[in-house]
């Protein structure tokens, strides 16, 4: 998102002021070590929420009263501060235009100051239109009291944002934050939301999805269960039916089975104007009918069981021999030496050959047994996958078996009954109410209201997914790495890489944040195996640099802000800078040189370098604002001065009168009264 930090500054414990002033593009804030250059990226990230005071101690920690940072996000001013006394609040005030001149100590009234987790809110809403992340309700409803997933924050920009002194040419880091595991997870996770692949539309969605998907399964479970249940009634009603029937004596059922399930109260009322006296045919032998069929089923039944209870016997025997064979091929050895001797006549003393040939076969069939016996693979497993099945069949066989066998001694009981002077109606109005009990407990939904729902159900999920279509966010994030990638390719070849990794081919991937070098065979090389302070250098700026010209060709579709802080990049040419107190930057090369070995090379050779660097920043800058009618601005922060750059831009035109070699950020040093 376009953003322009207008300026950075302090207010000191005297309440005087002292700003550092930034324009759009490349910037470039110059000085001798101690003067308060890091300090900026420390107070820029202490302003947009750290809540880690980082800003080195010193002039600048023990005369700050106030840091602040005026800026502008998408045409909207605003200035931001804090108190480094008062950590748990920060100033957040919006301005109609940019205004140096009304910022002073009395600009920062108290009633402006809010708690700082409102703050980052507060100030994320300039850049983000999201209150909601989670895509499964489910997976919140398991975190502890329902909480929501970490929404963006203006915390996870800064990964983006800046690079410290001890990142910008780090081996084993690119991006700020991420050492810590959640942060990086966070940022990963909130990708798709920066580049701007999703709205809160999409997790509305995502959840709706997820909730209409879980009452559908639900429909479906009870669609099931009703099925289960139905052919569980079937077979307890069936059999009490059919008795009903016989000794009825009716030849043809006056209701079918399914007519019973599909409407049982129903059901009810026709038996009784079918259940009663005059309908009973007498002669009939319907039972003895029945009474026969059963036990013919009965008897084909257990005839199957019994075939099945020999299989189970006959496995049970094959997997003790299977136990048993293993764990003596187990103890078998193969015998280490065989002794072959000659045979002589006694009588001629001619030697026969025949016995020691026989012996050579014997000894090539005892070693080829043992080595059969050593690899031999035990079928235990199948034996006992055979017999699971087969106890399963038996098991099943015995329900049905005890099942005739009830209605076999029902009938029987009632032939019993009706022996001892009962009526066979009685007996009928029995079997009858039996019926009925059980027709009572008979409340399935009804599969037809099942059906209906599951049908607009599935209408429903399938026009979010329609909806969901449109986002495709592993296709997004997939074109944003292959954009990235191609602008690193044209960036980094202008980049003073080592022969060994030109031309250089960086690959990054959104959805892992990892980012190598591949050979031309492939062989994907990473940051950390890249060899010399020089390539881990350029490699992260190349990596920022092709970012911040993707995010502002996405314009106000991605939430970053187009800022970019380099501190001390050249740190990788000038080690020895880090005790700069040069006067002037000359000074500080001559220095330098002096400090060199014979085989260090001379140090015009590193300016050439260094001024390439900020030839091609610059240069950068000018194209991104060509192509997209504005510019990331940079914000470097270095000891390197009076640079000449190859594009004709005046290096003192980027410095902007922040040249810190006979000062500092604080200016003049605020003196405590005696």
């Amino acid at each position: 998102m376009k953003t322009l930090i207008h300026e950075i500054g302090v207010i000191d414990k005297t309440g005087a002021k002292h700003p550092v002033n930034f324009n759009e593009g490349l910037n470039i804030v110059t000085g001798k070590s101690s003067t308060g250059k890091s300090a900026l990226i420390e107070i820029f990230d202490y302003c947009f929420g750290s809540e880690e005071y980082t800003v080195p101690k010193g002039v600048i920690t023990n005369n700050a009263s106030i840091y602040y940072i005026c800026l502008q996000v998408s045409g909207q001013y605003m200035v931001i501060a804090r108190r480094p006394d008062v950590h748990k609040k920060a100033f957040y005030r919006r301005e109609s235009t940019y205004s140096p001149d009304k910022i002073n100590a009395s600009y920062f009234d108290a009633n402006y100051f809010i708690g700082i987790d409102k703050y980052k809110k507060h100030l994320r809403d300039f850049f983000l239109d999201i209150d909601d992340v989670d895509e499964s309700l489910i997976a919140r409803a398991n975190r502890k009291n329902n909480a929501k997933s970490a929404t963006p924050s203006i915390r996870s920009f800064t990964s983006f944002m800046l690079q410290h002194q001890n990142l910008v040419a780090n081996k084993h880091a690119l991006f700020y934050r991420f050492d810590e595991k959640e942060k990086r997870d966070q940022a990963i996770a909130h990708i798709k939301i920066f580049l701007g692949l999703v709205d809160q539309d999409f997790f509305i969605l995502s959840q709706e999805r997820e909730r209409l998907t879980a009452e559908q399964n639900a429909l479906i479970r009870q669609q099931f269960a009703n099925k289960r249940a139905a052919e569980n009634y079937e077979q307890r009603i069936s059999p009490i039916l059919s008795q009903l029937y016989a000794m009825m004596g009716f030849k043809n059922e006056p209701l079918s089975l399914q007519q019973v399930l599909r409407n049982p109260q129903d059901a009810k009322d026709r038996f009784d104007s079918i259940i009663v006296p005059e309908k009973i045919v007498y002669d009939s032998n319907e039972l003895m009918k029945h009474y026969t069929q059963l036990k013919r089923e009965l008897n084909t039944k257990v005839a199957e069981l019994r075939t099945l209870q020999r299989q189970e016997s006959s496995i049970n025997k094959h997997i003790e021999e299977e136990i048993r064979f293993v764990e003596n091929s187990r103890q078998f050895q193969s015998p280490e030496t065989v002794q072959i001797a000659k045979t002589t006549c006694p009588f001629c003393q001619t030697e026969h050959e025949h016995l020691r040939h026989s012996a050579i076969q014997l000894r090539s069939a005892i070693v080829k047994v043992s080595e059969n016996l050593a690899h031999t693979k035990p079928i235990k497993a199948k034996f006992e996958s055979s017999l699971v099945i087969v106890k399963r069949e038996i098991e099943g066989l015995g329900k049905e078996i005890n099942k005739l066998r009830r209605q076999i001694s029902e009938i029987e009981e009632s032939e019993k009954q009706l022996a001892k002077q009962k009526s066979l109606y009685e007996s009928i109005l029995i079997k009858k109410a039996n019926l009925f009990v059980l027709l009572d407990t008979l409340h399935l939904a009804d599969d037809a209201i099942l059906e209906e729902r599951l049908s607009n159900l599935k209408k429903q999920i399938t026009g979010i997914d329609n909806d969901l279509k449109k986002y495709n966010v592993a296709k997004g994030l997939r074109e944003a790495s292959h954009k990235v990638n191609m602008y690193m390719a044209e960036i980094g070849k202008h980049f003073e890489f080592e022969e060994s990794y030109r031309p250089i081919n960086l690959r990054f991937s959104f959805e892992t944040f990892d980012l190598y070098h591949e050979t031309e065979k492939g062989e994907k090389i990473y940051l950390r195996s890249m060899g010399s302070g020089a390539n881990w250098l350029y490699c992260h700026i190349t990596l920022f640099l092709a970012m911040h010209q993707y995010f502002a060709e996405l314009g106000d579709n991605c939430s970053i802000p187009s800022v970019l802080f380099l501190d001390q990049p050249t740190q990788v040419y000038f080690p020895n800078f880090k005790r700069d107190t040069s006067e002037t930057f000359d000074d500080q090369k001559l220095k330098e040189q002096g400090l060199r070995t014979k085989n260090e090379r001379a140090i015009d050779e590193d300016i050439k370098a260094v001024e390439n660097l900020f030839s091609q920043l610059s240069i950068y800058c000018n194209s991104i604002k060509w192509d997209n009618g504005f510019s990331p601005q940079i914000i470097v922060t270095d000891h390197a001065d009076d640079l000449t750059l190859s594009n004709g831009v005046q290096f003192e035109k980027l410095v902007n009168g922040n040249r810190w070699r006979t000062r500092g950020l604080i200016e003049p040093i605020p003196q405590e009264d005696e």
